[in-house]
């Protein structure tokens, strides 16, 4: 199979490049919420109920997938990750002190998935025992090189990640 690149004229240079190098560099650019990230349905620590049973739990993280926000509602020592349509907010919230995190949702990063650092939107936050993760795409979204069902996110501690500098996914 030939490979097609794509050639770019910059200042009397001409530079040849993937086309796949060039999306996988410049995907992360745009987030995929669109120009303005939804508001949350539920917050880090507040209690919920479940939709379809008597059932409390507490919301201990959130990431974006398909299009939506899922949230990690702690219930009976197990973590369900539902839709915002299968809980009930409630305002009420768990006392325990939590540290603030490092990053939020919508920040851009600097990652180190290779030799050259990459960029990459925080697109969910968990707590865990007193610790913090961030959800960040390793591969575009329009890429289908792994089955489907196989997340395109991977969660990492905050001692992976480096906050850039006045970078800021869109958030409203």
């Amino acid at each position: 199979m030939a490979q097609v690149s794509l050639c770019i004229k910059r200042e009397h240079l001409s530079i040849m490049i993937n086309p796949i190098t060039l999306l996988e560099s410049c995907w992360h650019i745009s987030p995929p919420w669109g120009k303005v990230m939804p508001p949350l349905a539920a917050q880090i620590q507040e209690k919920v109920f479940l939709s379809n049973s008597d059932l409390s739990g507490y919301c201990y993280g959130v990431h974006w997938e398909k299009h939506e926000w899922i949230y990690a509602i702690v219930c009976l020592g197990e973590t369900l990750y539902l839709p915002q349509q299968e809980f009930y907010p409630t305002k009420i919230f768990n006392k325990t002190d939590v540290s603030t995190p490092a990053f939020e949702l919508g920040d851009v990063v600097e990652v180190d998935f290779s030799e050259q650092p990459t960029h990459r939107i925080i697109q969910g936050l968990f707590h865990l025992k007193n610790n913090w993760l961030y959800a960040v795409e390793w591969r575009s979204p329009i890429l289908e090189e792994t089955p489907s069902d196989q997340s395109g996110i991977i969660w990492l501690a905050d001692v992976d990640l480096v906050k850039t500098a006045n970078e800021r996914g869109t958030r409203g």
